[in-house]
This record gives C-alpha cells, sequence and structure tokens, in this order.
C-alpha cells in the first residue's frame, strides 16, 4: 500500500502537478505583461509580441480537439482585439480562438476536454524545446541529461552540454527572440481553458489512480514506467522553469517602460 500511494504521489506530481503550477505561474506573469503592454502601447501590442504564441496556443486546442473527436465549430488562429466603445456592443478581447463541441455520452470525448483545455502548456513547451534542440541544441541536450534521472541528476554531463555545444550570436538572439514571442502569447490559459479542463480532471484522476494501482500490484515493469513518466515531467517542468524566468524579466522591463501619454 505504501508502495502504490508512493507511485500514485509521483505519477500525479508529473503529469498533473507541475504543469497545473507552471501554468498558474505563466499564466499570472504574462497577463500582467499583457497588461501592461496594453496601458504603453495600445490593446494590439500583445498581439504584435505574442503572435507566435497565440497561434501555437490556438493550434495546440485544435489538434486536440480533432485528436479526441470534437466537433469543430469555427477556428481563429489570430486575432486582434477590439473594443465596441461607439455601438455599446460587448468588447471583443479574445486574440483567436477554437470552438468545439463534443457528446456527454461519450467516456472519450469527455476526457478529452482536459487534454484540449491544457493543450496549450504542452504546444508551447514542445514549442521551445523544439527551438532549443534546432538553434542551441546544447541547451536541450543539458535538459535531458537532468531529466534522464530526475532523482539522481548528471549536472556535471548537463553541464559540460551547454558549455562544449555552443551556438553563434544570431542562433541565441533569435532563439531569445522567438521565445519571447511565445512565452508572451502562449502560456495564458483563459477562464474557459480551466472550465474546459475541469470538466474531464475527476475522469483523470480516476484512471490515473486505476493506472498506477494495476503497474505497482505487477511491479516487474513499474520501475520502468515510473522512470519514463517523472522523466517526462521533469523535462516539461525544466523547460516551463525557464519559461517562467523569461517571463518574469519581461513582466519587469515592460512595466518600467513609460506610460502613454
Amino acid at each position: 500500500m505504501e508502495q502504490f500511494i508512493w507511485n500514485w504521489l509521483l505519477v500525479l506530481i508529473s503529469l498533473l502537478g507541475l504543469p497545473a503550477i507552471f501554468a498558474w505561474g505563466l499564466t499570472t506573469v504574462n497577463r500582467h505583461t499583457k497588461a501592461n503592454l496594453v496601458n504603453r502601447y495600445g490593446i494590439n501590442s500583445q498581439v504584435y509580441l505574442g503572435c507566435l504564441g497565440i497561434v501555437i496556443h490556438e493550434l495546440s486546442h485544435l489538434i486536440m480537439a480533432v485528436i479526441f473527436r470534437h466537433g469543430i465549430q469555427s477556428v481563429r488562429l489570430l486575432k486582434l482585439p477590439h473594443l465596441n466603445q461607439t455601438n455599446g456592443a460587448d468588447d471583443d478581447l479574445v486574440l483567436g480562438y477554437v470552438n468545439h463541441t463534443w457528446s456527454q455520452a461519450s467516456f472519450y470525448q469527455s476526457i478529452g476536454n482536459l487534454f484540449i483545455g491544457v493543450a496549450p502548456i504542452f504546444g508551447c513547451t514542445a514549442s521551445l524545446l523544439g527551438l532549443d534542440a534546432w538553434l542551441y541544441p546544447g541547451l536541450a541536450q543539458a535538459i535531458f541529461k537532468i531529466a534522464d534521472h530526475p532523482f539522481d541528476p548528471d549536472w556535471a554531463g548537463s553541464w559540460l552540454a551547454l558549455t562544449t555545444n555552443t551556438s553563434s550570436w544570431w542562433q541565441l538572439l533569435l532563439l531569445l527572440f522567438l521565445t519571447i514571442l511565445i512565452v508572451i502569447g502562449g502560456f495564458d490559459l483563459s477562464p474557459a481553458d480551466y472550465q474546459n479542463s475541469s470538466l474531464g480532471l475527476v475522469t483523470m484522476l480516476i484512471l490515473l489512480t486505476v493506472a498506477t494501482a494495476i503497474f505497482s500490484i505487477f511491479d516487474q515493469h513499474a520501475g520502468q514506467i515510473l522512470s519514463v513518466i517523472t522523466s517526462f515531467g521533469f523535462t516539461v517542468g525544466l523547460i516551463l522553469s525557464y519559461s517562467l524566468i523569461v517571463s518574469l524579466i519581461i513582466m519587469f522591463i515592460t512595466k518600467l517602460l513609460p506610460l502613454r501619454r
């Protein structure tokens, strides 16, 4: 029983806990950044500086909605928001959208709501990891060396990969620029995203509990399964950690910019 509880906690922390904590932190920070940009450069500035992230955000929703066989009603990967100050209509502040429907009678489609809601977190994480592998391979290798053994990370090997597989200045500058475009617009989960995720959360908790109980009982491969799960969670956590650091720096920089007159 003790082993099952330990395995269950590792699975929940790796697959749900870490992404949820970072999602909350990144959403909070990047909302402040967007507010700073809007106050200083107008409502469209958040789109200009977060366009790539917004597109990845909506594409992530769309891909998951298709995978879980939801009915796609309408899609807009990127749009400029506007204030309806003249005709008294509601403000249209969304930067993109994926409207979809599902059958509540379908277990598969219902649990898909969780994956669809949090998809931008993993979509943006995968995009950043891909950019690292392309523009700064040493950074990607360093992340994997730490994440491969989360309870005994290879710090020396990670540092060696980071310092020996360096990139040119323009690659680093391009990586920084694209990272900024992604973190500003991509990681901000909307209230609708959280609400959508909650629809499948209880079902997912039940599934993870049952799955953990099964591989804990038949523990011949339990160690290997847990190693894969924790490595995945740690990799996501590392990417989201530096995304949060970049987001915090951007938030403070935009806070220091002069207000519009």
